[in-house]
Order: structure tokens, then C-alpha cells, then sequence
């Protein structure tokens, strides 16, 4: 009786000792099961905040995206010159003016008062190219700058820049333009002429120009 009980406990002992190695057993695996079951869960959203569809970013963002994307795409710049060529661009006209040198008063501000003062000017009369040149005539061309008002204005000409010719008066236009036709000239000759007018009771004389008849 007394081996019999004996048996029983040790037999009883050894079951809940095998029981409590499988329960320890098992809660570990299912332990280690969970623990990467949340790791992949983890990543995976990690994976899906990246992926956020196009949709729920700003348009702002989604700009700046498709630039960036465009300036990388790009391998090289052709520039179109075929701009130069249209009719439109060669038939532009290059309008500029020529400014003359407007006068001032003291060449040196910092001289003393008491010192000459030297004015420089700019004539108010301007001898400007010859027009319509043929063999034995010629179109001479003046003007007057600066608003100023003159009834005898003619042109000094000759082949030699002494002149020895004069034109007749010559009537200026509302913008100060003039011309004279001179004829009788020697062709292939190189004649010389500056504009003249007597202004205010002054004769003021232009530059010097020269042209050659065909």
C-alpha cells in the first residue's frame, strides 16, 4: 500500500512537471510569434504613410514634384533662331536718333568763382548728309536744333573746303529740317558743303561735309 502511494506521487509529480515545460514552452513561441507579427505590422504601415496616394498631398507639393521630375528628364536646350529669319523681325527699322552734347556752364565746379568762366556750346545749326547724288546734282541737308528761327539759311559749297558757292535761302520745316538742290556739278568729283544762317544777326556755321557725284 504504502509503494503503492509512492508510485502515485512520483507518477503525479512527473506529469505536472512535464505540464509546466510544455505551458512555458509554448507561451514562448507565441511570444516570439507576436512580437514579429507587430514588427511587420509596423513596417508595413511605415510602408503606406510613404506610399500616401498623390490625392492627400497639396497641389503646392504636387508642383513642385512635377518640376523637379521635369528638370531631370531634360538632356539638352535647342534654341528655335528661326525667329531671325521671320519676315516680321527683318523688316524691323532701327529708328534711333543721334543725341547731340547738351552745354553746360563750369567746366570745373571746384574752380574759384572769381575765375574765367568758359561756356561750351553746340551749334544750333547741323550739316547733315547729301541725298539724291547723281552725276552733275545733289540734295544738301540742314537742320536747326533746339527751336530756333531763322529766314536765311543756305548752304557753302564747292569741290575745295573753301567753298566759293552759295545756295539760294532755304526754308526750314516745323521740325527745323531744310534742303537745297544743287545742279551743274562735275561728275566723279568730290564737292565740300556746310549749312550757314544768320541768326540774330550772327552767321553760324555748321560742320563740313563732303559727298562725290556718280
Amino acid at each position: 500500500m504504502h509503494k503503492t502511494h509512492n508510485k502515485f506521487l512520483i507518477i503525479s509529480f512527473t506529469l505536472v512537471f512535464i505540464l509546466g515545460v510544455y505551458s512555458y514552452l509554448q507561451n514562448d513561441f507565441v511570444g516570439k510569434v507576436f512580437s514579429a507579427d507587430s514588427s511587420l505590422t509596423s513596417s508595413l504601415a511605415t510602408t503606406a504613410d510613404i506610399s500616401t496616394p498623390a490625392s492627400d498631398i497639396s497641389s503646392k507639393t504636387q508642383e513642385d514634384i512635377a518640376f523637379i521630375n521635369q528638370l531631370t528628364s531634360l538632356t539638352k536646350i535647342t534654341i528655335d533662331s528661326s525667329l531671325f529669319s521671320d519676315k516680321t523681325f527683318t523688316s524691323l527699322v532701327d529708328n534711333n536718333i543721334k543725341l547731340d552734347v547738351a552745354p553746360y556752364g563750369r567746366t570745373n565746379p571746384f574752380s574759384p568763382i572769381n575765375s574765367p568762366v568758359v561756356l561750351q556750346t553746340v551749334s544750333p545749326i547741323i550739316t547733315k548728309p547729301a541725298t539724291a547724288i547723281t552725276s552733275k546734282s545733289a540734295v544738301l541737308n540742314g537742320s536747326l536744333d533746339g527751336g530756333v528761327v531763322s529766314k536765311n539759311i543756305y548752304f557753302e559749297y564747292g569741290v575745295t573746303d573753301t567753298f566759293g558757292k552759295v545756295t539760294s535761302k532755304a526754308t526750314a520745316s516745323l521740325v527745323g529740317n531744310f534742303g537745297s538742290t544743287v545742279l551743274g556739278l562735275t561728275p566723279k568729283t568730290t564737292y565740300f558743303y556746310r549749312a550757314a544762317a544768320n541768326i540774330n544777326g550772327n552767321i553760324i556755321l555748321g560742320e563740313v561735309m563732303s559727298f562725290n557725284t556718280n
